[in-house]
């Protein structure tokens, strides 16, 4: 058995886990906020293999873990879906009189005033919405108690590494193996502070900035040199056009090349491939270059130089392109930052990643990707198990980006969707009041539930084929 196959399966249902369970508890206490009768709150669908009765509700632990659902009193087409493949089949359709008489049947005696849709327009909205809204906390939450608890990442170090050609460092005269001591006077003890030292805050959000005088040690005296910062319009960012000179393993990840090989947090890599390395851009470059061939690594641990080989993994890094990679990351220190900051931080983090994600559906939409580029539960699980290798809090960074991902993708307008019961309730308000016939949204749910099943059979294939090879 593969030995990275257990913790696969526990980071998948950690992730799938959080994110259902926190989904569903949304639509859960809104219902009981507006006094909806609950009659199960099930995580998973399918059969229930574990349930309990506490109060008017059960509460169920169901075969299929891909999803969940919250069963009101009153919730009519529904009801009949959340039933579907459960041992509580219904005998007889809804939208027929025996399915509409058995139904009712079941709800006898719940007072008519806790049935979902006799609750005001207002009321239901909110229990639609709250399930991916409760997605979009957990994703802020997650990010905020990571800045908070791990703090912010910097790059401990005041050495060049890289000088690259035709930018301001190179025309000021800067060298690689350079230490920055301080940026206009200013001491700077790390790489953070001289990006910040570059372009003051009050110069961020313009494209002109002063130039600065840098002091650098070379050669046992300090020098000052002039450089004076470009704005990139492709990046929309400033640059200086320098890299610290860091080539010291951080993480590395459980069961990976660079594992096996033997590299421990805290080395120094000297040369990949026989080539000096002196920033991590240049490690990674070769690295790249090199999927599934031998390569070359040597290191420094304790004053002792180290030899060995490793052989990159051949890595899917974008749909038809592979990179080789062993799985290790540059050393970084941590700064602690107060709540209130990381609060701000967990929002920009969780604003950026609603805005990569809305980027992607748009280039699906515009076809600049396939269907090819979208996973399943088989990669979805690759991908979580990877991030529980690096660390525990990799993989609740990966839960907060796919739980920002459900939260988009529930609220599409899509029958059988959370975004397709917003719908059909806005058809409501806009009919004045007057739902949408049951038939009808009867043949649109199980359209939308076909086209879904459907979807997911497709990817679970391309997942198969991805994943294995074949």
């Amino acid at each position: 058995m593969n030995s990275n196959l257990p913790i696969t399966i526990f980071a998948f249902l950690v992730t799938l886990g959080l994110v259902v369970i926190v989904h569903e508890l949304g639509h859960f206490l809104f219902c009981k906020m507006f006094g909806v009768y609950v009659k199960t709150f099930s995580i998973g669908i399918g059969p229930k293999f574990l349930r309990k009765r506490w109060g008017e509700t059960e509460y169920a632990l169901s075969a299929i873990p891909f999803g969940g659902y919250v069963k009101m009193a009153g919730e009519g087409l529904m009801e009949e879906i959340q039933d579907t493949g459960t041992w509580q089949e219904r005998k007889y359709p809804l939208g027929t009189d025996a399915g509409n008489a058995e139904a009712a049947g079941q709800d006898d005696h719940i007072p008519p005033e806790r049935h979902f849709y006799n609750k005001p327009a207002w009321q239901r909205l909110l229990v639609f919405i709250a399930g991916p809204l409760f997605n979009l906390v957990l994703s802020f939450v997650l990010y905020t108690g990571l800045v908070l608890g791990n703090g912010l990442q910097n790059i401990p170090f005041t050495r060049i590494g890289v000088v690259h050609e035709a930018t301001p460092a190179a025309t000021a005269g800067l060298l690689v193996g350079d230490r920055i001591v301080s940026i206009d006077g200013k001491a700077v003890a790390d790489w953070g502070a001289i990006e910040d030292a570059f372009v003051p805050v009050a110069s961020r959000q313009s494209t002109t900035t002063p130039a600065v005088t840098v002091t650098v040690a070379r050669d046992g005296a300090n020098i000052d040199l002039s450089v004076q910062p470009v704005f990139d319009e492709a990046q929309k960012a400033w640059t200086v056009g320098l890299e610290p000179w860091n080539t010291t393993v951080g993480l590395v990840q459980k069961g990976g090349p660079a594992d096996k090989l033997g590299l421990k947090a805290g080395d120094l890599i000297v040369s990949v491939d026989g080539k000096p390395v002196t920033a991590f851009s240049q490690i990674a470059t070769i690295i790249n270059e090199r999927p599934s061939a031998a390569t070359s690594i040597v290191w420094e641990r304790a004053g002792r130089q180290l030899r060995g080989e490793v052989t990159p993994s051949m890595t899917e890094v974008s749909p038809g392109q592979n990179k080789g990679r062993i799985f290790l990351e540059p050393f970084f220190s941590y700064e602690k930052v107060g709540l209130g900051e990381a609060m701000d931080l967990g929002w920009q983090r969780t604003a950026d990643t609603i805005k990569v994600t809305v980027g992607v559906l748009g280039d699906f939409v515009k076809r600049r990707l396939g269907l090819d580029a979208v996973g399943g539960p088989l990669r979805i699980g690759q991908a979580a198990g990877e991030m529980l290798r690096w660390s525990f809090s990799h993989l609740m960074y990966f839960v907060a980006f796919f739980s920002i991902n459900l939260f988009l993708l529930n609220l599409m307008p899509i029958p059988v969707l959370d975004g397709g019961h917003v719908l059909f309730l806005l058809l409501e308000v806009v009919r004045g009041g007057k739902p949408v016939p049951e038939r009808l949204q009867a043949i649109a749910t199980q359209m939308g539930l076909i086209i879904l099943l459907l979807f997911m059979t497709f990817v679970v294939v391309l997942d198969v084929w991805k994943v294995t090879g074949h």
